[in-house]
């Protein structure tokens, strides 16, 4: 049995050389699309990475100024105002930026130039955060005016604005980057479309390729298989036309058989027939003649008169094997029953037959067909079937005769329909020849049946 890897390497060595390069090529372009997907995927993960870091320090610069902005604006108002209303807020901005700090210099790690720039920035974030402090804690003990005067020196605004300008240079620079790395990421995406419609280009035109290559080879294919359809009808007709041919031949033999051993029986019954019956007279009269001249003669006549009559016997068994006389002269039923009887009464076997009414005619090539039928097949029943009984039955039928003949033997061993032997061929062929159908069942143990039909002409249409 064929495995279907078997079938399929089997189907690769058959496939031609052009099939099997276009297959190999599409799977080398369709590798090669994958690994540069793959590293494109990869610089494209990357790139956005380092794109998401650059908008979280961007991000925290700004939270971190806009925190300062507000805690500052949060200690003047307490300072000008004396309103203890302004120091929540601005505790709240303040650990805002404490909080920005962190994740500032938290999302420049992987950076270097990037974590320099936010120690420096987180530096002066906290130097301010401090030069508030001061001032809040100097106005909360009572001294309002050193807390004014330092604020009014100038070392608080000079802080802010350089914290100031130093978030947003650096803030400016991360989008800058940020847009540097999208426009990347955009063109890596670009190059790989791009890539990938040129490569999946490629893959269509060996598809197309492969295609006619296979559309030719189904072509060609189709052609053959229907050449070989072509000559396997003709070859079939032919077989048909020898079969009739065979057929025709086997029922003109069959039919010549038959008639040659009609005329074969005729003459022994006549010629041979009274040649012997001649040679019974004179024998008769040397009988009668020779008991006064020479005693000695009678015996040898007497063993000469029973040759005469072994030979009169042997005679007539020949004719009525050649043709029975029963047959000609009382019809089918008749001959059946004798010869089945006195066959199976020989051969010490059981048997029951049953035929049709007495006024019913049966065609003569027909009558003939069946006898020959039930003399083959009860010859097979004594010689090879072992058989203790048999059961024999001619009936009619609404278009027909049918014969049915089976037995309870050993049936026939390894038994195929289309293989048979010359004597079942026969029976088949008998059959068919006067267009009815033949058939035999059999089973180990279990018997042989025959059946055979035989239609009856339809009489033609009054005018």
């Amino acid at each position: 049995m064929t495995t279907p890897a078997a079938r399929r390497i089997r189907w690769f060595l058959a496939a031609p050389p052009q099939v099997l390069l276009a297959l190999l090529l599409t799977a080398v372009v369709s590798v090669v699309v994958l690994a540069v997907s793959e590293l494109a995927a990869g610089r494209v993960n990357q790139t956005r990475a380092e794109a998401q870091s650059l908008n979280e320090r961007a991000t925290h610069v700004s939270e971190l100024r806009q925190a300062l902005v507000q805690a500052e604006s949060g200690q003047r108002g307490y300072l000008l105002t004396q309103d203890p209303r302004y120091l929540q807020p601005m505790k709240d901005a303040a650990a805002r930026a404490e909080k920005a700090f962190v994740n500032l210099q938290a999302s420049s790690l992987a950076d270097h130039a990037a974590l320099q720039r936010s120690v420096e920035i987180v530096s002066l974030g906290n130097r301010k955060l401090d030069e508030m402090r001061i001032t809040v804690n100097q106005a909360e003990q009572g001294r309002l005016d050193l807390a004014m005067a330092m604020l009014k020196g100038g070392f608080g605004i000079q802080l802010m604005e350089d914290l100031v300008g130093r978030c947003n240079e650096f803030e400016h620079q991360q989008l800058a980057a940020l847009r540097q790395k999208q426009a990347a990421i955009s063109e890596s995406l670009l190059q790989q479309r791009f890539g990938v419609g040129v490569v999946v280009l490629i893959n269509l035109g060996f598809l197309a390729l492969l295609a006619n290559m296979m559309i030719r080879q189904f072509t060609l294919r189709e052609q053959h298989r229907a050449e070989l359809e072509r000559q396997a009808g003709l070859l079939e007709q032919t077989v048909n036309e020898r079969t009739e041919e065979l057929s025709a031949l086997s029922t003109y033999l069959q039919t010549s058989s038959e008639r040659e051993k009609a005329r074969l029986a005729r003459d022994l019954h006549d010629e041979l027939g009274g040649i012997l019956t001649s040679a019974k007279i004179d024998i008769g009269w040397l009988e009668g003649h020779s008991k006064a001249t020479d005693p000695e003669v009678v015996p040898r006549l007497k063993r000469l008169a029973g040759v005469l009559d072994e030979a009169v016997d042997l005679k007539r068994r020949v004719v009525e094997n050649l043709r029975p006389s029963l047959l000609d002269h009382l019809g089918l039923g008749a001959a059946l029953t004798w010869y089945v009887n006195d066959t199976c009464r020989k051969a010490n076997l059981k048997c029951a037959l049953r035929m049709p009414d007495d006024n019913e005619s049966v065609p003569a090539e027909m009558a003939i067909a069946i006898y020959r039928i039930v003399q083959e097949g009860l010859n097979n029943c004594i010689k090879y079937a072992q058989a203790s009984e048999v059961n024999i039955s001619v009936e009619r039928t609404q278009g027909g005769f049918r014969l049915r003949l089976s037995d309870n033997g050993a049936g026939i061993p390894g038994f195929r329909a289309e293989h048979l032997s010359h004597g079942i061929a026969g029976m088949r062929q008998r059959a068919r020849a006067l267009g009815g159908r033949f058939e035999l069942r059999t089973a180990p143990g279990g018997g042989t049946s025959i059946e055979a039909f035989f239609p009856l002409a339809e009489p033609a249409a009054r005018p």
